[in-house]
Order: structure tokens, then C-alpha cells, then sequence
């Protein structure tokens, strides 16, 4: 099956979709929309401006900087078939159309063989608290180049621990269920040189549990874990040891679902912009 497909960028998560993409066995014609008319590998055409992208793609794929995700959805939509949207969906909550198919928004943690051994522990489990964190040293993160540079460390491009580990959210509020209360701290506190917020402090509550998320970007050891605290034990995931390309079989799961035209089950606009509004309270 052939499938005409569009990104928006080419950045560190768009190489990695389109490498992912390119994995499949479904034959693929990838074009991109890209600051500069350069040639990149894997890429058949390169476009400079929106008006110039014909309304033809089965789907495109949303990989520019958060800040400038409802442009380019809003500008494509009507070009696409089915979008797949790097999180997190916007950088404020907003009300947007998408295409008339599948739209789905990244979350790849859900597909991690450690988060997928939580879910069915929680379902066993009752649990009464959790403790979870993501903490890593964004120089060393995002290693590719500047750190300055990147968008994390842009307040302006939608960076920030709020925003760019809104994944650790999205998994929590999975497993968890809606939290209907949610308390947040965030600032700069470390001596990185960037705009935005490199700590974030959040705690979190339903009637099912409750539970504090760390999330910074000075930690000089990387974690990324969870502590669940139930009747009988308290078991720590550590999500680093995901043992599965959690990347690729995202991947998979959207392509099924635009070629079956299924209905998302997984994380749709409006459960995404919950995640967000959740992460910004």
C-alpha cells in the first residue's frame, strides 16, 4: 500500500518518525516542509511555503516547534487525510480543526515495556500513592548541538519541563485516571543557559490515588521512574529499562489505524489538550 506523507520539520523527533517510517514495509513517498530547499535523505520533494503543498497526502506528519504546531494544522488540514502530532499538541490549550480522519498525538511512553507493566500492576494493584520522576541534564540530552539552541531551552518555541516532558503526565493520567486535583510549581532555579523552566513540581489526586511528579532538567544522573505504593508493597518501574523501540511500534500502531481508517484509542486531540491543560494548570 502507498501513502503519500508531508512533515512539517526534520528536527531530532521528525529523523527519528522518519526513520521509523521508513522501517515499514509499506512503500512510502515522504516529502517535508523545511525552512531551506536542501536536499535530505529519504525526502522526495521539499517544500519552503504552505501555499505550495498540494492537497493530496494521506498523511502528514506535525514535527515543527510546539509553538508553531496550530499554523501548520490549521494551514493542513484540509491537505491531509490523517495527521500524526508530535507532543505536545499546542503550547497553550487552543480550539483547532483537524483533518477529517485519524488524528493522533505522540505519546510513545504508553508503548514503553515498563509502563506497560504498571498498567496491568495498577489493575492488579490496589494502590494508594506513587512517586514518579524525570530528571536528566539538558546539556547532555541534547547533545546534537547547542543546548542553547534547542527548543527546550526556548520559553518562546514552547520548551520547558511543563511542556517538553508533558509525556510523564500523559502516562500518569493513563494508568491513574483524571486527576481532579492538581497543584504545580515551576521555575528556573539551575544555572543553564536558557529562557525556560528547568524544574517542575506537580501533585496530583482522584478518588482512585494520589501521588508528586519531579521533572528538572539539571539532574546530573538520568531518571526516568516510578514508585507505586500499594496494599502490600511499594514496586518502583524504572522506565529506562524499556526493552522494546517503544518509537517504532507507535509507529506501527498509527499506520494500522490510518490503513483500517479505526478509530484512535490511544491519545486523541482532545486527550492530549487535557494532558496539556493538566501540565500548565
Amino acid at each position: 500500500m502507498q501513502f503519500k506523507v508531508l512533515f512539517t520539520g526534520l528536527g531530532s523527533i521528525g529523523q527519528k518518525h522518519l526513520k521509523n517510517l521508513l522501517l515499514l514495509e509499506d512503500n512510502f513517498i515522504i516529502d517535508a516542509l523545511r525552512r531551506e530547499n536542501k536536499p535530505f535523505s529519504g525526502i522526495s520533494k521539499i517544500y519552503t511555503n504552505y501555499q505550495d503543498i498540494p492537497d493530496d497526502y494521506d498523511i502528514v506528519f506535525i514535527t515543527n516547534p510546539t509553538n508553531l504546531h496550530y499554523e501548520a494544522i490549521t494551514k493542513l488540514k484540509n491537505k491531509t487525510k490523517n495527521m500524526f502530532i508530535e507532543k505536545p499538541v499546542f503550547d497553550t490549550p487552543k480550539n483547532c480543526e483537524f483533518s477529517n480522519g485519524v488524528n493522533y498525538v505522540a505519546c510513545p511512553l504508553r508503548y514503553n515495556s515498563e509502563i506497560i507493566k504498571l498498567k496491568e500492576y495498577v489493575k492488579n494493584n490496589k494502590v494508594y500513592a506513587f512517586r514518579a520522576i524525570c530528571s536528566s541534564y539538558l546539556p547532555q540530552w541534547r547533545k546534537t548541538g547547542d543546548y542553547r539552541e534547542c527548543y527546550s531551552a526556548k520559553q518562546e518555541m514552547g520548551g520547558g519541563v511543563e511542556l517538553d516532558l508533558i509525556h510523564e503526565i500523559d502516562y500518569l493520567k493513563w494508568i491513574f485516571g483524571k486527576f481532579t486535583t492538581v497543584k504545580r510549581i515551576s521555575s528556573k532555579k539551575s544555572n543553564l543557559e536558557i529562557t525556560s523552566n528547568d524544574l517542575g513540581l506537580y501533585l496530583l489526586e482522584n478518588n482512585n490515588s494520589a501521588g508528586s511528579l519531579h521533572l528538572d532538567y539539571f539532574g546530573r544522573e538520568t531518571k526516568r521512574q516510578i514508585e507505586v505504593f500499594s496494599e502490600y508493597e511499594t514496586k518502583t518501574f524504572d522506565l529506562l529499562k524499556n526493552t522494546n523501540d517503544m518509537y517504532l511500534e507507535e509507529m506501527k500502531y498509527f499506520i494500522n489505524l490510518v490503513k483500517m481508517q479505526n478509530k484512535n484509542g490511544n491519545n486523541t486531540p482532545q486527550e492530549a489538550l487535557e494532558s496539556l491543560k493538566t501540565a500548565l494548570i
